[in-house]
């Protein structure tokens, strides 16, 4: 009974919530970006939601991914596919986990750049615009992702790299470091990494990336390895300046995590509505 209570998703979010809180609010305090931030933003409440209610919402679509894609992938053989998603390809058996383990991150952080390209496609822009929309940024804003966006980026790179034949064992034991690392990007730090910001990700190169289409927007898409936006030619970090505009310009951003769910279904029309109609009843 207590097993299966610490293994719900929920409880699993609540953990790191918690780890994630004491941690980078911590470092926070010593090394931050921008120091006007208050300790408490009104809007805490939205990401503690994204962080509770996410895994929730999205583990069925990522079950029903990745199990689709085995089913394609050895032509409907269940046995087969069985097999390959518990034990791994062949191949992989005498790789060391450690090895494995940093196999799946240069295959995952391949996919997150490029599906993280795609998101900020025309297309996919309101799905995504959800992560873009808060004008500050800290490490809560991690998983201010909608459902959609986290099954086909994060969980697709996961899907990927099963799909390849690395074992479970090899994803999972990247489970900590992947949501330290993005909490850490996004967290208010000063942080570039020095020489090494050509190779790592650093919470002053991901800001730039949630500045205007104009300065870093359209720019910094990777998520652990800053040189693959080298490689691709999407690289930008101007020496010795702060990245400050933060935010979209876009005024038709729901307010509520469940309006912000919806958002991506409605049209542009619809939505500045529905924000004019709340900002009315916010003024009275």
């Amino acid at each position: 009974m207590v097993n299966d209570i610490l293994n719900l998703p929920i409880v699993h979010a609540g953990m790191w919530l918690l780890i994630c809180a004491c941690l980078f609010g911590f470092l926070q305090s010593l090394f931050p970006l921008d120091t006007t931030r208050r300790p408490l933003r009104r809007d805490i409440w939205m990401d503690i939601g994204y962080w509770m209610l996410g895994p929730m919402f999205y583990g069925t679509l990522s079950t029903m991914l990745i199990a689709g894609g085995f089913l394609v992938l050895f032509g409907g053989n269940m046995e087969a596919a069985v097999a390959w998603s518990k034990a791994g390809a062949p191949w992989l058996a005498d790789w060391p986990l450690w090895l494995q383990a940093l196999g799946v991150l240069i295959v995952t952080d391949i996919s997150l750049y490029w599906t993280h390209r795609l998101f900020h496609s025309n297309a996919l822009w309101r799905i995504h615009a959800i992560h873009h929309a808060p004008e500050t940024l800290d490490w809560l804003h991690a998983v201010r992702f909608h459902p959609i966006n986290t099954v086909f980026h994060s969980i697709f790179a996961n899907a990927v790299a099963l799909w390849m034949g690395f074992p479970p064992a090899a994803i999972a034991v990247l489970v900590p470091f992947n949501v330290l690392y993005s909490a850490m990007v996004h967290a208010n730090l000063n942080w570039t990494f020095g020489p090494l910001r050509h190779v790592f990700a650093s919470p002053v190169f991901h800001r730039w990336h949630h500045t205007g289409a104009d300065e870093g927007g359209s720019k910094n898409f990777a998520a652990t390895f800053s040189c693959l936006d080298h490689l691709f030619g999407t690289f930008y970090m101007p020496p010795d300046q702060k990245p400050t505009n933060l935010g979209l310009t876009d005024r038709d951003m729901p307010a509520s995590l469940i309006g912000q769910w919806l958002y991506p279904l409605m049209s542009a029309r619809e939505a500045d509505d529905k924000s004019d109609a709340s900002a009315s009843r916010t003024a009275q």
